[in-house]
């Protein structure tokens, strides 16, 4: 308790902004929780680099459906792509004639529960040139179809809605001339997120 002379403890302006980094972490992970998504945690994508693009699944496809497979298809400009074992499943990858991906993963026992979040990473070398570049998934649930292939756009245009309904996965990849991370001054610190939760405070 303070007394009638004594100031209330002053909470640091860095534990604040860590709060409120975290804070925003969260409720970005809400609004992103419905939809499939890629993540990189926290390292850019070079061009022309390796690196590991990790895909997460965050739900079935309704009320008591397990994921059973998994679909995802990268274009021509990806010169490798490599599933990392997951436990539970097995996975393969193909390359058709016109240089696209296509990379499966298949549930061997129940798969992946209604109300459960899987991951499944994928060891890529990144595309030649820098850019945004979409990776058309396909959510299998046994008979039941979840197609994560919706364009974004900025705002709702004839057929097409907004926000989409099945958006899809996306990655920007850098140049190998820009991907340095900005200087970070002062006593901010900066968070980055996993799965809705903060990592580790840089301060």
């Amino acid at each position: 308790m303070t007394s009638a002379n004594q100031s209330p403890r002053r909470i640091p302006r860095v534990a604040l902004s860590g709060v409120a980094a975290a804070i925003a972490c969260l409720a970005a992970a809400q609004g992103a929780s419905a939809h499939a998504t890629l993540n990189l945690y926290g390292k850019n994508a070079v061009a022309n680099k390796t690196g590991t693009l990790t895909l997460t699944i965050p739900h079935g496809c309704g009320a008591g459906l397990a994921t059973t497979k998994i679909v995802t298809r990268l274009g021509s400009s990806w010169q490798s792509a490599r599933p990392a074992a997951v436990a539970g499943w097995t996975s393969t990858v193909k390359r058709a004639s016109n240089g696209k991906l296509t990379l499966t993963w298949t549930a061997t026992g129940a798969g992946l529960p209604n109300t459960d979040v899987g991951n499944f990473p994928i060891a890529v070398r990144w595309p030649k040139k820098a850019g945004t570049y979409n990776t058309p998934t396909a959510q299998y649930c046994g008979s039941q179809l979840m197609d994560w292939k919706d364009p974004f756009n900025a705002a709702a245009d004839g057929d097409l809605p907004y926000p989409a309904t099945y958006p899809v996965p996306r990655v920007r990849v850098h140049s190998s001339s820009a991907h340095a991370p900005t200087a970070v001054t002062g006593s901010s610190p900066v968070v980055f997120c996993r799965l809705g939760r903060p990592l580790a405070l840089n301060q």
